[in-house]
């Protein structure tokens, strides 16, 4: 099928069948590249390929360019490609000979890109040759053949397009600095995608996406997925207005070290306590850490004891010395679950939390206790039942002094 864009680009290898080539001591590997065939330790000395005859639009077609996809030449190892470009009928091909192509247009030695210098025309053959001293073969895994003169002229001004013969050499030479380019114009069109969470390139050494981190100062963790590495990076400026609160702390915990945190700050339920409103024997009474008024010479005040209030201070400012700027943060034990989780947590609490404020960090063990541990959803964990064994202590009772047989007086017999 015939294309109707008067510019545009075909590939010649389809499905890894390299379809209407000739090949001569080259074959087709299992990624169904061309290489030279191999006879024992070594590669064959040369070898020949042609395919054609290739055909883009309906009628004469101006051939622009042909790119070579495949690995670098290494050491050792050579390739010469050849065009010929024809109205009706094959060219000359003889694939034994010291020269397969005669006649034909021979792009330099070992270039994997290059400008198709051959009259516009119907069809398009084209031949390689590969060389090698033995060690090392040349690969090529695909072949992409530009036509339509697509160059910078489009980008010049009228009058170089105004003579066809002016246009024509200024196309071939503008294909010259194009090719010596490479796909400047490409990478250029694609540079929003570097800058892309979604999209940003993770290969090579140093990878894109690394240094994309790297310039927000955005942490990345070994053990996170692609998915969730991407995902995070997108939400960085969002976590970064976060820092210094709860939600921001509670966030990084479950980012870094994978936990669900409860963050609590004693100081948000703490109050003056006054009779009738505030007087709950056990939970909303407790020994104040100093005196309502502060430090009084001859009074309250007491050597390295003592609360110095400053004069801006509301009266009973020191009675909250002791939960001021403290918080504490409780994890479930078994959501530890990372190499290395507890060492994380500690790490992230560090980091994030504010520099004038003390935190403790509760690691909640699976029991529940009336009074002390029975807040359901945060620090009750009920675990599987386990079997009573003999001086074992059951929270606080013992099932048995001493590992031995009762005596029989003391064994209750029910009739």
């Amino acid at each position: 099928m015939l294309a109707s864009d008067p510019t545009g680009f075909m590939h010649l290898n389809a499905a890894n069948l390299w379809p209407s080539f000739v090949l001569q001591n080259i074959a087709i590997d299992s990624e169904g590249a061309l290489s030279l065939t191999k006879s024992g330790a070594d590669y064959a000395s040369a070898g020949v390929f042609m395919g054609g005859p290739f055909q883009a639009l309906d009628g004469d077609t101006p051939w622009y360019r042909f790119s070579l996809q495949g690995e670098p030449l290494p050491a050792g190892a050579h390739l010469q490609i050849f065009t010929w470009t024809a109205g009706s009928g094959a060219p000359p091909f003889a694939p034994t000979s010291n020269t397969p192509f005669p006649g034909w247009q021979a792009a330099p030695r070992d270039v994997m890109q290059g400008v198709i210098f051959n009259q516009p025309a119907r069809d398009l053959w084209i031949g390689g040759v590969f060389r090698s001293e033995g060690a090392a073969t040349p690969s090529i895994q695909q072949i992409r053949i530009d036509y339509g003169r697509d160059t910078y002229l489009k980008y010049l001004p009228a009058i170089y397009r105004a003579n066809p013969d002016s246009a024509d050499l200024m196309h071939r030479l503008l294909s010259l600095t194009q090719t010596a380019l490479g796909n400047l114009r490409g990478e250029i069109i694609d540079l929003p995608r570097l800058f892309d969470p979604a999209a940003s390139p993770d290969s090579g050494y140093p990878a894109w996406f690394a240094w994309l981190s790297g310039w927000i100062a955005w942490q990345l963790n070994r053990n996170w997925s692609d998915r969730e590495a991407r995902e995070y990076l997108a939400e960085a400026f969002e976590l970064y207005s976060l820092r210094g609160t709860v939600e921001g702390l509670r966030r990084y915990l479950k980012i870094y070290a994978g936990v669900n945190a409860f963050i609590s700050e004693p100081a948000l339920t703490t109050a003056i306590w006054s009779l009738g409103a505030n007087s709950t024997l056990g939970f909303t009474t407790m020994l104040a850490p100093a005196s309502a008024s502060g430090a009084i010479l001859d009074s309250t005040s007491v050597l390295d004891a003592s609360n110095l209030t400053d004069s801006t201070d509301s009266f009973g400012a020191a009675l909250f010395d002791d939960v001021a700027y403290r918080f504490c943060v409780e994890i479930n034990a078994g959501e530890l679950t990372q190499p290395g989780a507890l060492a994380t947590v500690r790490a992230v609490i560090d980091r994030e939390k504010p520099a004038h404020t003390v935190c403790e960090l509760c690691i909640v063990q699976p029991r529940m206790r009336v009074g002390s541990q029975s807040r359901i959803g945060i620090d009750s964990v009920i675990g599987a039942p386990s079997e009573a064994v003999v001086g074992r202590r059951l929270d606080g009772a013992v099932l048995a002094a001493h590992d031995r047989e009762c005596r029989e007086n003391e064994v209750l017999h029910v009739n």
